[in-house]
């Protein structure tokens, strides 16, 4: 018995699905973090933080604002292992 060759189309296009939701995934998970951090609260505050004005379907966005805002205030000079890098 043969097995009929995969079609890598859709194979492609599954994996591109998984990246994206895996990226969207740490890109909440990550402005969660920042929000414990920043205001001293547990996960499950500061999942409802994020979707308080946005509801899920903005969670995205505002985690994307979130990383914006410590981007924005980040220095990279302060990490210890920074060796004058451009």
């Amino acid at each position: 018995m043969t097995r009929p060759d995969p079609d890598t189309g859709s194979l492609a296009a599954a994996g591109r699905r998984l990246l994206d939701s895996l990226a969207r995934r740490v890109a909440v998970d990550e402005a969660v973090g920042v929000l414990q951090g920043w205001q001293g609260c547990d996960a499950a505050q500061a999942r409802g933080e994020l979707t308080e004005d946005a509801g899920d379907v903005g969670l995205g966005a505002e985690a994307a604002r979130v990383a914006a805002a410590v981007d924005a205030q980040a220095d990279g000079t302060a990490d210890p292992d920074y060796g004058g890098w451009t």
